[in-house]
């Protein structure tokens, strides 16, 4: 059978493709951009409440900008999120990291980017006297089990008090103010 010269190929509606191609061509949207498509049609809203496209409208949601855990599957991965979501909603956390203070503490501290800084007193009793300061690298929960703290101490020669401590950390390097 020979197809006349004349005939136009036929066109294929976007609903017609496989549901595995439309959710990897509605990842390309903005979040926004899936959610106004999840409103034209009852086809489109089944595909944009998948699991895969809901989590992308939830990460912009939580203001996540990186991808949660990218080995898990997408339905796990939007359980985590929600999870975390509602652990910040209620402040409600599980886990913490106890870091022990090997030294006399003062009342003048910082804290900053994953960096905790924690000024040095003589004595317990005269915390208001700040002679020094400590630093710590904070880890995250994930990985704080069972590990070391090194504090980091500079003690300052003299009799000079720091009267306040500020700090700021960018990539590897910390810049602390102490105004003494």
């Amino acid at each position: 059978m020979a197809v006349a010269a004349h005939q136009t190929p036929r066109l294929m509606s976007l609903l017609h493709f496989p549901p595995e191609l439309m959710t990897r061509i509605l990842l390309y949207l903005p979040p926004l951009d899936i959610i106004s498509c999840g409103r034209t049609c009852r086809m489109l809203y089944n595909l944009c409440s998948g699991s895969t496209l809901r989590y992308v409208v939830q990460m912009e949601r939580c203001a996540v900008s990186g991808d949660l855990s990218p080995g898990l599957s997408y339905p796990e991965r939007l359980r985590m999120l929600k999870k975390w979501e509602g652990a910040w909603a209620m402040l409600n956390f599980h886990r913490s990291v106890n870091i022990p203070i090997p030294f006399n503490w003062s009342d003048r501290w910082g804290l900053t980017g994953g960096a905790f800084l924690l000024g040095t007193a003589l004595h317990r009793e005269t915390r208001q006297y700040t002679v020094g300061h400590s630093s710590v690298i904070l880890p995250s929960l994930s990985d704080a089990q069972d590990q070391k703290f090194e504090w980091k101490r500079h003690n300052f020669e003299g009799d000079s008090d720091v009267l306040q401590i500020k700090l700021a950390v960018y990539e590897h390097d910390m810049i602390a103010v102490l105004i003494a």
